[in-house]
């Protein structure tokens, strides 16, 4: 048995399009709970459900600019007050002017910066040399898996199970349990039928 109070996360990191589902199954058939393996993966619509097993813990985060509009916004108003002071007060208008133009600019720069998976990892203090490693590679279209055990014996059948589909991983000595930030979703895998989940599929025939 693990010794009181010790923790190990494995950290995986797969292409996107492998078979993440035989990868979960595995992970819970050597003895990891539900709620101790976590997918983080990126999509277009983060409420599309993905085909992983029943009740498996993933997170979707949007691969589009959705949150960014009110950064713009504010970079606007911004700018407007630096002009209004300028010309309105010009004792100081020159001061806030460059001040009210530079936090614009950062606002604007920061739009076009992806957050990726950075701000989750921040939230559950992952190690900050991995943790950039994982959002670089998230960048690059790859998957993430953060599987959870208190059981030191399954950390071996874990390894092997990722270098077995040729995962590259890290193991990490404490909890990580990622959450849903800066417009993420969390979902847990509904029982699939015919290619669809069965709640949406039983919604489209009382429907029809």
């Amino acid at each position: 048995m693990a010794e009181a109070g010790e923790v190990y996360t494995i950290v995986g990191i797969i292409p996107d399009g492998a078979d993440l589902s035989q990868t979960i199954t595995d992970l819970k058939e050597l003895g990891f709970g539900g709620e101790d393996v976590t997918v983080v993966l990126k999509r277009k619509d983060p409420d599309e459900p993905e085909p992983f097993p029943t009740g498996t813990r993933y997170i979707v985060i949007p691969d589009d600019s959705r949150g960014l509009e009110l950064a713009v916004a504010f970079a606007g108003v911004f700018v407007v007050s630096a002009l209004l002071f300028a010309f309105t007060t010009p004792k100081i208008g020159a001061v806030l002017f460059i001040f009210f133009i530079a936090v614009a600019a950062i606002l604007a720069t920061g739009t076009f910066v992806k957050v990726g998976v950075m701000p989750i990892l921040i939230n559950i203090e992952a190690p900050a040399e991995e943790s950039g490693f994982w959002n670089d590679e998230f960048e690059r279209g790859k998957v993430l898996i953060f599987a959870t055990t208190e059981d030191r014996r399954l950390l071996k059948p874990a390894w092997e199970v990722f270098e077995r589909q040729e995962i590259y991983f890290d193991i990490i000595g404490r909890r990580l349990t990622p959450q849903p930030l800066s417009g993420a979703v969390l979902h847990h895998a509904a029982e699939y039928e015919d290619g669809q989940p069965v709640d949406e599929a039983y919604e489209a025939s009382e429907k029809g």
